[in-house]
Formats: C-alpha cells, sequence, structure tokens
C-alpha cells in the first residue's frame, strides 16, 4: 500500500500537474463552467478513454512485465501512443513516462537498455527511446510488488485528482466541491475498473473527438497556465 501511496502522489517527480489534458482549453470555450459540468466532463473521460484505453493496456503491460515479455511490452507501449490523438497529448504521455522511467533507473529497478528495446525509437533521438507514461507505470507496478487491482485504481485516482486540480486553478471550484466530485468518479471506478479485465484486444479504444479537438486547439491557446 506504501508503494501504491508512493507512486500515485502528487509530490511523484513526474511532472502530471504541469498538463491539462484539453480542459484549459474546455475552460476557455465556455464548455465547462460549473462544477456539474466539470464531473460531466471527467465522467465521459473516464469511461469512454480512462476505462476503454488505458486501463486494458495497462493490465497487458503489468502482466508483460512480470512475464519479461518485450514483444507485447513494445507491441502495447506503441499502441497506446499511438492512440493518443494530439501531439500534445502524445508528448505529456512520453514526457511523463521518461519521467517515471528515470526514476525506476535511478532505483536500479530497471536500465536503460531495456527501456530503450522496448520503446519507439525517435528520428534524430540520440537519447532514450519513448515510453508510454502507462508502460513506466506498470514496471514500477511490478517492481515495487504492487498488486494489479490495486495498481489500476491508483491509476484512475491519480488521473482524477490531477484534473482537479487542474480544474480547482481554471474554475471557481473549491475545496469541498473537487471532493465532492473525487468521491463521486472514485465510486464509478470501483464500481467499473473489474470489467476491464474482460476487453479483449480488438476491443480496446477510446475515441474522444471533443478532448481532441479542445487538446489541438490548447497548442495555439493565446495565453495558458498549463503545459503545451
Amino acid at each position: 500500500m506504501l508503494r501504491l501511496l508512493q507512486l500515485v502522489s502528487p509530490s511523484s517527480p513526474v511532472g502530471a500537474y504541469a498538463y491539462s489534458q484539453g480542459l484549459e482549453q474546455a475552460v476557455e470555450w465556455g464548455w465547462i463552467g460549473t462544477e456539474e459540468e466539470l464531473q460531466c466532463w471527467l465522467n465521459g473521460v473516464l469511461l469512454n478513454s480512462i476505462l476503454l484505453l488505458d486501463v486494458p493496456i495497462l493490465i497487458r503491460l503489468y502482466r508483460a512485465w512480470q512475464q519479461k515479455d518485450l514483444d507485447q511490452l513494445r507491441y502495447w507501449n506503441q499502441y497506446l501512443l499511438a492512440c493518443r490523438e494530439t501531439r500534445e497529448l502524445r508528448e505529456q504521455e512520453e514526457l511523463l513516462g521518461r519521467a517515471l522511467t528515470r526514476v525506476l533507473i535511478k532505483l536500479d529497478f530497471v536500465d536503460l537498455r531495456t527501456i530503450n528495446s522496448i520503446g519507439v525509437k525517435k528520428v534524430g533521438s540520440n537519447g532514450q527511446s519513448a515510453i508510454s507514461y502507462c508502460a513506466a507505470f506498470a514496471c514500477a507496478g511490478t517492481n515495487w510488488e504492487i498488486d494489479l487491482p490495486s495498481l489500476l485504481l491508483g491509476y484512475c485516482w491519480a488521473w482524477s485528482e490531477n484534473q482537479i486540480m487542474a480544474a480547482q486553478k481554471l474554475l471557481p471550484v473549491g475545496q469541498s466541491a473537487g471532493q465532492r466530485i473525487l468521491f463521486a468518479i472514485s465510486e464509478k471506478v470501483a464500481n467499473e475498473v473489474d470489467a476491464c479485465f474482460a476487453i479483449p484486444d480488438d476491443e480496446i479504444s477510446g475515441a474522444l473527438p471533443g478532448l481532441a479537438h479542445a487538446s489541438a486547439a490548447h497548442e495555439s491557446q493565446y495565453s495558458r497556465l498549463f503545459r503545451s
């Protein structure tokens, strides 16, 4: 439990707090302005992307790390990166993955050669290959002996908390409202995450045109708090 708390802690040196994942642009456009609209947005992303794409792939990456199956690690890492629909979302996935793997390498849980063998080679890059945050998160989970169901809940919790923290910088959403939304989302995650184990490989997907539109526009938003 302590290792899981360490992994999902906002103080973890991966920099997830720097991203809003399209939320900032959605607020700028007036799509989100109230607590109810924020909860609706987060529920939509959770049910139609996180639980249909991220979590099923995280399950496969976790098992592949356990079995030291580099082919499966390589395949699902590439698959997830390909599913990030904008440059901003893909770069976020890669940079968070790089930051977390840097921690794991320094703690001697994984070596750079393994990371480069499963990562996506980037043209003109002489450093570490691109590895997704999901792949790095699964690597931490297996090495820190976090059981898979707890790891999945932790991943969803970390995403939810980060989105709430971002929203509180963008909207008049106070601490109590944030806790109400987290409470509602956590109940939904607990009820839905088990179903992710039954999703077959060919049904893993998660297209959100609205989020992709907001993320793409955020790259050129005039005034921003969050990284693009």
